[in-house]
């Protein structure tokens, strides 16, 4: 009687019966604003849904809808606010927000995304969720992605000298101080902005990783690619669903939800980026790009010019009230050049 009064009112996930709990089946419903062919929409999102209805034994299911609520960049309000129930996003689509997370987005951290991505999801474990820069919503995962590398055309990168007066879409605020201090000139623009200026010549070429140039239609746009070991930037993207409706989801079934996350998801993610970047590599090579691979000189004299990016978010940090940020940063770094070093 209990149980068909409360599932009659809809007022609650599950009815207790003696001492066991019943819960009813849970839908989320997922906003994406990926495009549909993306790799990983297809490699890795995809598949991940479907391992959630697998792990749950089918309590739990995505439905994706058939359009994205709101903005790329609105995403957090939009499943926070329960417009929709899950998402992902871009921490740097909302510049200055999540400073704690900007520490992902600094020069030269590593070169492996199947590495960062996993060991900045520790990282946001022990230092970044603790301060609850994400409150409002349960993170199921974050991550770093593969660097963020300079593509140019007509105008190659060998050395430090050769940003100087290059006009380049950068993603995000530190890769704009970045360009700043090298004497370069940056669009702060996004990827889907980017083939227009590139096609009518606003601007040199971009910042970003190398599977964007043939994934948004940009390859005969440029002609040279620098790898630079470390790279330019990175990004930190996150997983994340309402807590409302996260609360609904019976603890067992959150657990396994949680094991085929986190650091899981963030490696499968990790990667999926990698093969990319190495498909987008093989395709620029084929096209007769010129494939510049950055030597340790450059990488040397990229940290001594970028100093002033960690200075500079170490600042901020600490005037928003993020503990150590100097140690975070290093024991990011470490976490990275660590794991770099075993998968070698």
């Amino acid at each position: 009687m209990l149980a068909r009064r409360l599932a009659a009112l809809g007022t609650a996930a599950f009815v207790m019966l003696g001492s066991t709990a019943v819960w009813a089946d849970t839908t989320i419903k997922y906003s994406s604003w990926l495009p549909p062919a993306h790799f990983l929409w297809t490699d890795v999102y995809v598949p991940f849904f479907e391992e959630i209805e697998k792990v749950t034994e089918g309590r739990v299911k995505v439905e994706v809808l058939p359009k994205v609520v709101g903005t790329a960049a609105s995403q957090i309000e939009v499943v926070r606010d329960g417009l929709a129930d899950m998402s992902f996003t871009v921490a740097s689509y909302t510049p200055g927000r999540y400073v704690a997370s900007e520490v992902g987005e600094l020069p030269l951290l590593g070169n492996d995304a199947a590495v960062m991505g996993p060991a900045y999801y520790r990282h946001f474990k022990e230092y970044i969720e603790p301060a609850g820069e994400y409150d409002g919503i349960k993170v199921l995962s974050i991550w770093m992605i593969s660097p963020l590398q300079p593509h140019t055309e007509g105008r190659p990168i060998n050395s430090v000298d050769d940003f100087k007066g290059l006009k380049l879409r950068t993603p995000n605020p530190n890769t704009v101080m970045a360009l700043e201090l090298l004497g370069g000139v940056p669009i702060l623009k996004s990827s889907t902005e980017a083939f227009e200026m590139l096609a009518t010549g606003a601007i040199d070429g971009q910042i970003t990783i190398p599977n964007t140039i043939p994934g948004f239609n940009q390859l005969d746009l440029l002609d040279a690619v620098t790898i630079i070991p470390g790279g330019m930037s990175n990004a930190v993207n996150l997983m994340f669903i309402n807590q409302d409706k996260w609360a609904e989801i019976s603890e067992e079934d959150r657990k396994a939800i949680e094991e085929v996350a986190g650091e899981k998801l963030a490696r499968d993610i990790g990667v999926a980026y990698m093969k990319a970047d190495e498909e987008a590599l093989k395709i620029f090579r084929d096209n007769g790009y010129e494939v510049i691979e950055g030597d340790e000189k450059l990488r040397a004299d990229l940290a001594e010019k970028l100093k002033p990016v960690e200075e500079a978010w170490i600042k901020r940090a600490e005037e928003k009230g993020v503990k150590d940020p100097a140690g975070q940063l290093a024991a990011l770094r470490a976490a990275i050049a660590e794991g770099e070093k075993a998968s070698q």
